[in-house]
């Protein structure tokens, strides 16, 4: 996040329009000066983000600012071919045109995309240094991690680090060892078109080449030498397509009513973990659990009270949980904790403390009443399919159930 920011312009309707538009979306700092500010000392330097007039006064500060590689927005009235061209020899992240009533909105939304950026991780593949160069820093100005390959064996090397995380891959068309097209093709076979896309760059007008690479799996192509502003443009529209397909994925894995993640998430992002604490030898606990007499809550005071119910020992339940543990809800009254790198008798003295943590916390109904819950729990530590830890760990729940509820249940012990 941008803690610091500061807006040097002269003209004081706008920039006091846009120092209170900015300052209240994150309540961040926002310092003003005129163009002046050049006679300052070095704390001119100790900012996070420059909004800058472009002006004969200012050109000489914003050239030592790019140099100094900091995040340059730069405004300006003038919208002609002359101002453009001097605008992108300055290596800033963006210029916005101060002539309309959405100018201030596009200066916020720039900053708002700059610290998304941040998030973001771009594999840029070419064989060329100078054009890893170029790419390097055009991906500096808008605040994007990048890593750096010269062909595709390095990339598919890098995509297949189960620690690595990228968002966009920019892959050149002729590399050695192996080309951008056969690239294209490994990735698709690991990577869906919406979750990682893929960006060509390529100097050959060939349509025939394009068509090939688009029916690969490509998501857009890129001409070289290519348009800064255009190549920023592409790259920040493959980015939102990430940005709009995981956060359809965490809607369609997240339970609206406890904010828990639901089933689906547990067979994607769990089976990930427990699969890869199967590959280094790790022991792994699931837990099933499931509240006792949920039935007669909803029957005895609604299914408005059932619903709280549900909240309430869900925010229970993780509040005594690991960051690493994978806890959802799996549908109706009953939840699946998932405990990696965690041997039996860790597990038992964890799901102990749950069962004792929702026994001893109520719920306060609306009119002050308190609703004592318990919960019953089936937990397995015998390594298996995660299915069949799962039916495991339901068989010991119903058993749990079976002699009293309100306890823990295993016959691993």
């Amino acid at each position: 996040m941008f803690k610091k920011i500061v807006i040097v312009d002269n003209d004081t309707r706008f920039t006091e329009s846009l120092k209170k538009a900015i300052a209240q979306e994150k309540k961040r700092s926002v310092t003003t000066h005129n163009f002046k500010v050049e006679r300052l000392n070095d704390a001119i330097y100790q900012y996070d983000l420059y909004v800058i007039r472009l002006d004969a006064l200012t050109l000489n500060l914003i050239q030592e600012l790019s140099e100094r590689e900091k995040f340059i927005i730069l405004t300006t009235n003038y919208d002609t071919p002359e101002v453009r061209e001097k605008i992108l020899s300055l290596h800033v992240t963006d210029y916005i045109i101060t002539n309309s009533k959405t100018s201030i909105d596009f200066v916020c939304d720039v900053i708002n995309k700059l610290e998304c950026n941040d998030k973001r991780n771009v594999l840029v593949v070419d064989d060329s240094k100078l054009v890893l160069a170029q790419i390097s820093l055009i991906l500096k100005t808008q605040n994007i991690n990048y890593m750096l390959c010269t062909n595709g064996v390095e990339a598919l090397e890098h995509l297949s680090n189960p620690t690595s995380k990228v968002d966009l891959v920019i892959t050149d068309y002729v590399m050695p060892k192996m080309d951008g097209y056969e690239l294209v093709k490994k990735i698709r076979a690991k990577f869906s078109f919406d979750a990682l896309p893929v960006l060509i760059l390529s100097g050959t007008e060939d349509t025939y080449m394009i068509s090939r690479f688009f029916k690969a799996g490509a998501n857009d192509y890129i001409p070289k030498p290519f348009i800064k502003e255009e190549f920023i443009g592409r790259i920040s529209n493959a980015l939102a397509t990430v940005n709009m397909f995981n956060e359809i994925k965490e809607m369609a894995m997240t339970d609206q009513l406890t904010g828990l993640h639901n089933r689906l998430y547990f067979y994607d992002a769990g089976v990930k973990i427990f699969e890869g604490a199967m590959r280094a030898n790790n022991l792994v606990s699931i837990a099933m659990i499931d509240i006792d007499d949920f039935k007669s809550i909803n029957d005895t005071y609604g299914h408005e009270v059932g619903d709280k119910a549900l909240i309430h020992v869900a925010n229970t339940i993780q509040r005594s949980l690991r960051r690493s543990d994978v806890f959802v809800r799996f549908g109706g009254e009953e939840f699946v904790i998932l405990l990696p790198n965690t041997p039996l008798q860790q597990a038992l003295k964890v799901t102990r403390k749950v069962c004792s943590l929702v026994r001893k916390t109520p719920l306060v109904l609306d009119d002050g009443k308190e609703l004592f819950l318990t919960v019953s729990i089936g937990v397995t530590s015998q390594i298996d399919t995660i299915d069949k830890m799962l039916e495991r760990a339901d068989h010991y729940m119903y058993a749990a159930k079976r002699s009293g509820k309100d306890r823990v249940y295993t016959q691993e012990e």
